[in-house]
């Protein structure tokens, strides 16, 4: 089980209480069930974003979309979109929390807008 955040909204500093194992996802001590095992959440913002364990869809048909965000009642606001179309891609690491950027398994390392989840920036490493 890993532990809490906090965001500073409107000059006053909220907290989050994060906590999450396997596909389970608490804020603020409410449950949220995933689709799949949660490799990392964490809060940035008012947001949560949530990078599902890469290996969790391997052999199942269509790329695996595995970088989300959610609000601080679990909805999902975006799922993040993807620097190729190959069903073989997918986020494998998180590897700056602000601003987001994540690496990709065909070798990109991608700066995500945390307002919608868009692509900001991609920068192919190969």
């Amino acid at each position: 089980m890993h532990t809490s955040r906090q965001f500073w909204s409107g000059g006053t500093l909220k907290m989050i209480d994060l906590k999450y194992a396997d596909k389970n996802l608490y804020i603020n001590n409410r449950l949220v069930t995933l689709d799949y095992p949660i490799k990392e959440a964490f809060t940035l913002s008012d947001k949560i974003i949530v990078l599902s364990d890469p290996d969790s869809n391997l052999g199942k048909d269509g790329q695996f979309k595995n970088l989300i965000c959610l609000d601080k009642r679990g909805n999902i606001v975006w799922v993040a979109e993807m620097p190729t179309d190959k069903n073989s891609d997918v986020y494998y690491k998180i590897s700056k929390r602000n601003p987001l950027t994540v690496y990709s398994f065909c070798s990109f390392e991608c700066e995500i807008d945390i307002k919608n989840g868009t692509i900001k920036r991609k920068i192919f490493f190969k």
